[in-house]
């Protein structure tokens, strides 16, 4: 990862959020202390190409901060993957389960930040998936990284039809609505709504849940790192759409193939030294109440 000190730094902010000024206000007058300066980059889902646009702006910054929920973090942490560089999730949204830093605590922690210090927070590697996907009609290959999940679904409302292969050997095939591979980071999203396991964010496997499987018998599986799945359709589906993070790449047919398996490159993000992951778990969850 790159330490390297640096005289500016990157902020992803969400627009859409309330108090963002007010936010970026405090920011401000820390990093003046430190006669840093900042690039704001405004975000919002429609926006999502011109952030990934505006990423050679932020090439020479030290570190990013991502001002609103989950779905900001991960844009900031597209960005911040390609620089090899950590982001600061300044807790603003909705739910946050991976942005969990709350204004008044990421202020304390960025001071500790300029000050070499490292008391308040910990900068914590997280897995990243390696998404190989194979078109046969255009005889090509296209390779993706997803921080959160790799999703495989129908395009319409009839089921699609699966092989899954699982380290070269064919596992089983599953009749549904789709299949999610997850990370650690995303086993509390899109999977765990889908009934997925919920995974540590430092383990480096990753889960695979099927969405609305035809056959009750068919439960989710955690694959360990030096594993990898293949995934494709067999011919009594037309075609299907590949979604990672959130956001369509193409569409999938017969005789294609994905490959997913666990990366060799790790993003990275600050998080409270003071807070266990499952302290966020018991409080978003409402464990016990």
């Amino acid at each position: 990862m790159n330490n390297s000190k640096k005289q500016q730094i990157g902020i992803i902010v969400n627009v859409l959020r309330t108090d963002t000024d007010g936010i970026l206000k405090k920011i401000n007058t820390i990093i003046k202390k430190y006669n840093i300066e900042a690039i704001i980059i405004n975000y919002d889902i429609s926006s999502y190409n011109n952030v990934k646009k505006a990423a050679k702006e932020l090439k020479n910054v030290s570190m990013l901060i991502s001002i609103g929920g989950d779905g900001t973090l991960l844009s900031a942490l597209k960005i911040a993957i390609k620089y090899d560089i950590s982001v600061l999730p300044i807790y603003n949204g909705t739910l946050g389960f991976i942005s969990e830093i709350p204004p008044e605590e990421a202020y304390l922690i960025l001071e500790e930040y300029f000050e070499n210090k490292k008391t308040l927070y910990e900068i914590e590697p997280r897995t990243l998936l390696s998404i190989s996907v194979y078109s046969k009609e255009k005889d090509t290959y296209r390779e993706h990284l997803a921080v959160n999940e790799l999703v495989l679904s129908k395009c319409d409302g009839r089921a699609i039809h699966i092989n899954i292969i699982i380290s070269g050997k064919l596992i089983s095939s599953i009749v549904g609505d789709g299949v999610v591979i997850a990370t650690p980071t995303g086993s509390t999203a899109y999977a765990l709504s889908a009934g997925g396991p919920i995974l540590a964010p430092t383990i480096d496997a990753m889960s695979f849940v099927p969405i609305a499987p035809h056959s009750l018998t068919f439960r989710p599986l955690v694959i360990p790192k030096h594993d990898n799945i293949e995934l494709e359709l067999t011919q009594k589906s037309l075609k299907a759409m590949i979604t990672v993070d959130g956001y369509d790449i193409c569409q999938f047919k017969n005789n294609d193939k994905i490959k997913a398996k666990i990366s060799n490159k790790n993003c990275y993000i600050f998080q409270s030294a003071n807070r266990l992951f499952y302290d966020i778990l018991r409080n978003k969850l409402n464990w016990g109440r």
